[in-house]
């Protein structure tokens, strides 16, 4: 009778044994996904943002000439410019906090979603699978 639940349990320590690195390999794989579902959503985000600054830039170069056109000063024209990318980077500064957390809310939100989706369709196979009517 030993032997029978000495197999027992050896082969309940091999399948326990083999479940942890399964679970473990998943729990790795899902952390890598999930990085490099972040990783592409601030790549995605960093792309849109030197996009939006360099136009600002030559907006903002253009706007220089054309107030130094109508100053007849082009040192006055760019020195506005100037004060403009001032006071903003000063509301920056004193909102800092404030666009901190909507940011990492940002983020946040993108990550449940992608999660909600996922689960979404984990638990709702299509109904091309399913093969029939309803």
């Amino acid at each position: 009778m030993e032997p029978v639940t000495e197999r027992i349990w050896t082969k309940l320590k091999k399948e326990i044994s083999v479940y942890i690195r399964l679970k473990w390999r998943l729990l790795k794989l899902t952390a890598i996904e999930r990085s490099a579902f972040v990783v592409a959503f601030l790549s995605f985000g960093l792309l849109v943002l030197l996009s939006v600054f360099f136009t600002l830039l030559f907006l903002l170069v253009a706007l220089g000439f054309y107030l130094g056109e109508l100053l007849n000063s082009l040192a006055l024209g760019f020195f506005m410019v100037g004060m403009i990318y001032l006071l903003f980077t000063l509301l920056i500064w004193c909102f800092r906090k404030y666009i901190r957390f909507w940011l990492m809310n940002i983020v946040i939100t993108v990550i449940q979603i992608e999660n909600h989706e996922e689960e979404t369709t984990s638990r709702n196979p299509s109904r091309e699978n399913s093969g029939g009517a309803a």
